[in-house]
């Protein structure tokens, strides 16, 4: 019955695997990944499980693992098939957070100004990534010292960019941007 399936015949149509095929249980050990998509393994549909190893079997920002190992084994006794795979990994460590915080603190003896963005993504109806962008609403304004607030930012937020400038009250450079932060990461502190 295995073999009429890794051979893409379905043993629905051949009477004599049929009963074997029905009264069948399959087991699957997901460790990992993406739990939308895992969760389809149970099933009888070779063709659906063959897809669900092959599309997930790719380490990405959606499925955070990566296969290392797969076992088969013979529906007559149950017994080891002699089909082994594995493959290296690249640990990776994720910290979640609920929500983060930026605190500005200008203390310089200068006028400032701060310009403050980031990206809050969210997934639509298909786990298609939906970005929107969102912007400080002190963002350009001219802050002298001693200038201090803090901007909270969503658990959610990515791409977080932060430029500040000094007035230089030189006029061949009336503004020098003294920070220039891309992607900074999202923090406790």
């Amino acid at each position: 019955a295995f073999k009429a399936l890794i051979k893409g015949q379905g043993v629905e149509a051949s009477g004599q695997y049929k009963d074997i095929f029905e009264d069948s249980t399959f087991t699957a050990v997901v460790l990992g990944g993406d739990a939308k998509e895992h969760n389809k393994v149970v099933t009888k549909d070779f063709n659906e499980i063959r897809n669900i190893i092959k599309d997930n079997a790719e380490l990405s920002s959606k499925n955070p693992a990566y296969p290392i190992s797969y076992t088969s084994t013979f529906l007559k006794d149950n017994a080891t098939a002699a089909v082994h795979n594995n493959t290296d990994y690249i640990e990776t460590t994720t910290t979640e957070y609920s929500s983060a915080k930026m605190t500005l603190d200008h203390t310089g003896g200068y006028v400032a100004q701060f310009d403050v963005s980031w990206d809050e993504f969210s997934y639509d109806q298909n786990g298609k990534e939906v970005l929107t962008h969102k912007t400080w609403e002190g963002n350009g304004r001219d802050r002298t010292a001693h200038f201090n607030t803090v901007i909270p930012l969503p658990s959610n937020a990515k791409n977080v960019k932060v430029v500040a400038r000094e007035c230089t009250g030189l006029a061949w450079e009336w503004w020098r941007t003294i920070i220039n932060e891309q992607n900074v990461p999202l923090t406790n502190e």
